[in-house]
């Protein structure tokens, strides 16, 4: 029988295994698969990249999740398909997801320096400060330069990467605009780190929104989550935005997929469209309501985009879609005309904004300016290097057959 100090350890060895070795095949994967050499670690990194729904056809730039453990394809390929699923119900913007595939030591690689018997069980700890700079430093930028992305980055990370995400959120508190630490391992070095980060966190000047979560069935790290909490919560300033999720009936091995999910929804509220008031609109409501809730919501969401870093206009397609709500569904042309002129204003390049405005003034009845606006929708796509689309053309081709049809034949 095992001695009750290596049962122990051999538990907390299971506790913090949270990236098996699965199989990295992508040819069927719905990511790309990079590989970088890094000069930071000294070896060659591979990197997963999942852009969103549309990102081929589009112009657009989005925020960047960076998520540890991407070699655990399970749990990959769960918070992509999350990612997008929240994007698509307008919980959250589309996000480029970089996947951090682990090297040759991911105990090294996520930890910070060890203490006491910490240092005993895991002797090659103490290199989450390269791992941060390959990853802001080399990872990041590479991607940046490869794909369209916007500054604002989050970074997520289960187990030790949750570890190493509030090892970042207390040291490096500038560089994420979001900190998702799902079940860090907060036991180490006898769970003094849960009171130290707390700390810094509490002190610094530029925090990110931050959310932890723990789960019920983790004994050692609820309770070391659970420290951090509890002293981040007496100490933290009004200004900190913190969030903590428990979830009572999750092991170790459960808790990444709510607690990502929970986590972006926390870390984007600001953004939520979910919330926003134009949302609030029931049928029956007058123009006058309906106008004052568009301007209500463009500022509302300009505010917390401001926060978050993102462009502070409401997204082209969101716009576009509230139109369209008001145009088919509140039955005011007059008000979604006005929605759609805004949105050309803001996304003069985008094609599909004349189109969604021709569509408004043909449904007023105004067919001379329905035809202006599905033209210019051919020269705004030419300037860009594609054809008009076929459904702008069909709709100009059968405005034009109508005009034809309506003039009186020579005699």
């Amino acid at each position: 029988m095992p001695s009750a100090l290596n049962f122990r350890r051999a538990l907390v060895a299971l506790l913090v295994l949270a990236s098996p070795a699965y199989a990295q095949d992508t040819a069927s994967a719905p990511w790309t698969r990079e590989v970088l050499k890094s000069v930071k670690l000294n070896e060659q990194r591979t990197l997963f990249v999942a852009t969103p729904d549309g990102y081929q056809g589009s112009t657009a730039r989005y925020p960047v999740l960076v998520l540890l453990d991407a070699n655990d394809r399970p749990q990959f390929t769960a918070a992509v398909a999350n990612v997008r699923f929240l994007a698509s119900r307008n919980a959250i913007p589309p996000l480029i997801v970089l996947g951090i595939v682990n090297g040759k030591d991911r105990t090294h690689d996520m930890t910070p320096p060890a203490t006491g018997p910490t240092a005993k069980s895991f002797p090659t700890a103490g290199g989450v400060g390269a791992l941060t700079d390959f990853i802001v430093d080399e990872a990041i930028p590479m991607i940046r330069s490869k794909y369209r992305t916007l500054p604002t980055t989050i970074l997520a990370g289960h187990s030790f990467g949750g570890l190493y995400a509030l090892h970042v959120a207390a040291t490096k508190p500038g560089i994420f605009a979001g900190i998702i630490a799902m079940s860090p391992s907060l036991w180490w070095n006898d769970t003094t780190v849960a009171v130290t980060y707390a700390d810094a966190i509490a002190k610094a000047t530029a925090t990110p929104r931050l959310f932890a979560t723990s789960g019920g069935l983790e004994a050692s790290i609820d309770r070391s989550t659970r420290r951090f909490v509890s002293r981040l919560d007496s100490i933290k300033p009004a200004s900190l935005a913190f969030a903590f999720r428990h979830y009572p009936d999750d092991t170790h091995g459960l808790t990444p997929a709510p607690s990502l999910v929970d986590g972006l929804r926390f870390v984007f509220e600001p953004v939520t469209l979910t919330k926003l008031p134009i949302n609030q609109l029931r049928p029956g409501v007058d123009s006058a309501t309906v106008v004052n809730a568009v301007i209500e919501t463009e500022q509302t969401y300009a505010r917390g985009a401001k926060s978050l870093g993102l462009p502070e206009h409401l997204p082209e397609p969101v716009l576009n879609s509230l139109g369209y709500t008001v145009l088919q569904g509140l039955k005011m042309p007059n008000v979604a005309i006005w929605m759609f002129r805004r949105n050309a204003t803001y996304y003069p390049e985008s094609a599909n904004v004349y189109d969604s405005l021709g569509d408004a003034l043909l449904a007023k009845g105004d067919t001379s300016a329905a035809k202006a606006e599905f033209r210019r929708v051919g020269e705004v796509a030419v300037r860009g290097g594609k054809p008009m689309p076929d459904e702008t053309r069909q709709k100009l081709d059968a405005l034009e057959h109508a005009t034809q049809a309506g003039k009186p034949k020579p005699q």
